[in-house]
């Protein structure tokens, strides 16, 4: 399937120019909308002189037209780029971009002239606009002189495990995606111990895993990393002290208290209370999530869509539980993913390699941040959780170690069905985006039930899907 744009994706400042337009572009179209029904029956419009109105329905063509010229201009720009004419193609792009700038701002301007209704939740959402632009922006401008720094350097992804031949692409993913992410929390957000404790862990994590892109290191030093890095949380007083009983009020409380059983450890005067339960199972659950992650990262643009769906569930969670700092959190974990994106999905120009991991134990962390603790998250990666069993439980019926790759996951198996990439990875973004939208309505013993039916719901395609067409095959 060929890739869209691919010449304007490669050139960083056109790109940039594009995607801010359009970004404006979309945003007054948003504002239009949401303001429409308070504006007057008639306005002014750009083609109006004097005192004359218009039927407000018209105002419409303004962004329209906007993105009609952006449209133009990005065909042109990249057909132009292709034919190696970069002069060429800059003076189209500034002046599409200029035109619908100007129709954008004008917009603006008609729609300030009326009073309107404030917006539900805006004391909410517009405080974080600033973190979520800053995280896109510098998150694209990293990944884009990753990508440049690594191919001069000639650091691409080499054959490993049970990939031969893999294609000269960068796997430096986790560098853009930690260093946005935590330039932009420290630039919002006080600095605490919960803070700290996520940075360093996830420094950490950032660390180990970038070397193992640069040259692969045993599964047990990864793993041993991924543990310190859950320690490292919990001695800065993350954890998950309870769980909401799923079955409650049938059988038990509403919550399953796990901080009941403490030991106390005293180092140079320094008291912790070690609640081995609560901190057991914290571990458990990073280090369980930052694995899940990293082996749904098999297909260009999976994983880090994957993770935006999950933090937007997370931060809508976070509005509900009424946590500011983890919607903060989620925020610019989106923007971030946001930037990589671009140059992440198919054809990829980097790999997120390490950053799948890296972006697992965010979203571990901030599953626990968030109030929701581990049930939404646990729903939102249904799917990619219950694969993940079945590929240990394939490895190890097989005498293999469950830690060594191969090629049995769902999207493995779907791309030997004869679908592609962008196929497999906008089929999975569409069923973990309706689960979390069940995770964030469903409660309790309705959300054990969701698993459940996800659960059942794979084993069905493995039985008769998947499996059957083996056969066929075979």
């Amino acid at each position: 399937m060929p890739s869209l744009l691919p010449n304007l994706r490669k050139s960083l400042p056109l790109s940039l120019l594009f995607v801010g337009s359009l970004t404006v572009t979309l945003a007054s179209l948003t504002a239009l909308l949401v303001t429409f029904s308070s504006l007057p029956p008639e306005v002014p419009l750009l083609f109006t002189a004097g005192e004359a109105l218009t039927a407000k329905p018209l105002l419409f063509l303004v962004p329209l037209l906007a993105l009609l010229f952006l449209a133009v201009d990005a065909f042109f720009t990249d057909q132009l780029l292709g034919k190696a004419e970069p002069a060429a193609a800059i003076f189209p792009s500034f002046l599409a971009s200029f035109v619908s700038l100007l129709l954008t701002f004008s917009l603006f301007r008609i729609v300030k002239l009326f009073p309107t209704a404030s917006l539900p939740f805006e004391e909410i959402f517009y405080p974080l606009l600033a973190p979520f632009i800053l995280a896109v922006a510098l998150a694209l401008l990293l990944t884009f002189a990753t990508v440049k720094a690594t191919t001069r350097l000639h650091l691409f992804d080499k054959p490993h495990g049970p990939y031969p031949q893999v294609r000269p692409i960068p796997r430096l993913g986790a560098i853009p995606l930690y260093l946005t992410f935590a330039a932009v929390s420290l630039a919002f957000l006080p600095l605490d111990k919960h803070l700290l404790a996520l940075l360093l862990g996830g420094a950490l994590i950032t660390l180990i895993q970038s070397i193992d892109d640069l040259r692969p290191i045993p599964f047990w030093i990864q793993g041993g990393g991924h543990l310190l890095a859950a320690l490292v949380l919990i001695l800065g007083g993350v954890g998950i002290e309870y769980v909401r009983n799923p079955l409650f009020p049938w059988v038990g409380e509403k919550l399953i208290f796990l901080n009941s059983w403490q030991i106390p450890l005293v180092w140079q005067n320094i008291t912790y209370h070690f609640t081995v339960w609560a901190d057991l199972f914290t571990v458990i659950w990073v280090f369980a999530l930052i694995n899940i992650v990293d082996w749904l990262d098999g297909l260009d643009g999976l994983a880090a869509g994957v993770g935006v769906i999950t933090a937007l569930a997370i931060i809508i969670i976070s509005v509900i539980f009424e946590t500011p700092m983890t919607a903060f959190l989620g925020v610019i974990l989106v923007g971030a993913l946001f930037g990589i994106l671009p140059l992440n999905f198919f054809p990829a120009q980097i790999y997120l390699g390490g950053g799948a991991f890296l972006l697992g134990y965010l979203l571990a962390v901030l599953s626990i941040f968030s109030g929701a603790k581990t049930g939404t998250a646990l729903l939102v990666l249904a799917l990619p959780t219950i694969d993940a069993f079945y590929v240990i439980y394939r490895r190890i019926r097989r005498g293999r170690s469950p830690f060594l790759g191969d090629t049995t996951h769902l999207h493995h198996r779907l791309l030997a069905k004869g679908f592609s990439q962008p196929q497999i990875v906008f089929l999975e973004w569409g069923i973990i985006a309706f689960l979390a939208g069940a995770a964030i309505f469903l409660e309790g013993f309705y959300k054990l039930l969701g698993i459940t039916v996800v659960f059942i719901g794979a084993l069905l395609l493995e039985l008769f899907v998947l499996r059957r067409g083996r056969k066929k095959s075979v």
